[in-house]
């Protein structure tokens, strides 16, 4: 049983469950090795859906707090939050400078050559974004409407280096979709590529692909300034 907890009522509402267990676990009320209680009881006690503790579980995992075995349970695995340095080689500000060589021109070009049907694409990835809660299946979301946006830039080298970059990125999405009330402002930041776009307008679709990149860069600075020290 864990301590008293505070209902959650707000409509982030998985950033204040993840943000009450982040805090047991710095404070040592939640022990490292200590397995938490199953999803159905986590709801219970925060007074919330079950798929919304699904997905504070996910950001704690992507904060490397905890790990979930299937069939076993979520268990701490650590005091503080390990931010993710590495992925493979490849650091977040590595990835994210080769995001900007190639997804502030796709956005321009596909605001000036997208067709009605690349229109509709976008639209209809947008709208199974902003209805899912799965926050996995709102990383793979994440990843079409990108993708769509290269295609509808006609070049299909850049649809597949595109492709290849978000093999890569998955970790780093959900590493960045665990910080606080980040889905509120994901979801704007597409909204306002796709608006750029339908509206044919180039500039203002680099201008907020490259705003976009900018709050994924913030989110892990942010992430990094609020890693505590090392518990010895």
């Amino acid at each position: 049983m864990l301590p008293p907890l505070v209902r959650v009522t707000r409509r982030s509402a998985a950033d204040d469950v993840r943000a009450q267990l982040v805090s047991l676990i710095e404070s040592g009320k939640l022990k490292v090795d200590h397995r938490l209680p199953p999803e159905h009881e986590l709801a219970k006690q925060f007074g919330v859906s079950r798929p919304v503790v699904r997905e504070a579980l996910v950001g704690l995992n992507a904060l490397g707090l905890t790990t979930s075995h299937a069939g076993k349970g979520t268990f701490v695995t650590a005091n503080h939050v390990r931010v993710p340095l590495l992925l493979g080689r490849y650091s977040p500000a590595h990835l994210n400078e080769v995001r900007r060589y190639l997804e502030v021109p796709a956005a321009r070009l596909a605001a000036e050559r997208r067709t009605d049907s690349d229109v509709g694409q976008l639209a209809a990835i947008l709208a199974r974004m902003e209805d899912t809660d799965d926050p996995a299946k709102r990383n793979k979301l994440d990843a079409d409407f990108h993708i769509a946006i290269a295609q509808a830039g006609g070049n299909p080298l850049t649809v597949k280096l595109i492709e290849d970059l978000r093999s890569i990125l998955e970790a780093h999405s959900l590493a960045a979709a665990a910080m606080p009330n980040r889905r509120t402002g994901a979801l704007a930041e597409h909204r306002a590529i796709y608006e750029a776009i339908l509206r044919r307008d180039p500039t203002g679709a680099a201008t907020a692909m490259s705003a976009h990149l900018n709050a994924v860069d913030n989110s892990f600075i942010k992430l990094a300034g609020s890693a505590p020290a090392k518990r010895r």
